[in-house]
């Protein structure tokens, strides 16, 4: 969880900032989002007359698996961040603020935070490829056997020709005789 307390800017001014750097931050983002390594990245949280606007880039280190051989390989990839977020309660009197039905602006919490976790996971989703490669001349696994061919070709010691070309192979045998 990453979490920010935002009540002091929230008393502030509009356009008072403050800057939250991720250097060597480990998190947990999700089952289904395997971090590599620490994030780093700078964010900008700034002010505004309605709640905080959330600016910046954040690179991660990412867990995935290659579509041909799958063999895990770590992606260093790059997000921008760019979110406001709302407050759920009246800073100055504590009152809770009204929420409109579908809304999808994201909010601070009771405790004037702003988990950050539910944003960073939905951006590095967002960098999943359709096709992961480990990289672009991945050979893949054999049909065969499932043996991955990434040591080189391999052979088979019973190459059985499909029986339906068996009156084929029987012609290439006859003429090569």
């Amino acid at each position: 969880m990453i979490a920010v307390n935002v009540a002091g800017l929230l008393h502030e001014a509009p356009g008072a900032t403050r800057e939250l750097r991720l250097r060597d931050h480990y998190a947990v983002l999700g089952p289904d989002l395997e971090l590599a390594g620490p994030m780093d990245g700078v964010l900008r949280l700034q002010r505004t007359n309605r709640g905080v606007l959330v600016r910046g880039t954040v690179t991660a280190p990412l867990r995935r698996t290659c579509a041909r051989c799958l063999e895990a390989y770590v992606e260093d990839v790059r997000v921008a961040i760019n979110e406001e977020f709302l407050p759920s309660v009246d800073p100055h009197n504590g009152f809770p603020v009204a929420i409109e039905d579908g809304d999808p602006t994201q909010r601070i919490d009771d405790h004037h935070e702003i988990d950050f976790g539910p944003l960073l996971h939905d951006e590095l989703s967002l960098t999943e490829p359709i096709h992961p490669l480990c990289r672009p001349d991945c050979p893949g696994l054999c049909v065969v056997c499932g043996a991955s061919l990434s040591g080189g070709p391999h052979r088979h010691e019973a190459d059985e020709p499909d029986p339906r070309l068996a009156p084929l192979a029987r012609l290439l045998d006859q003429r090569q005789d």
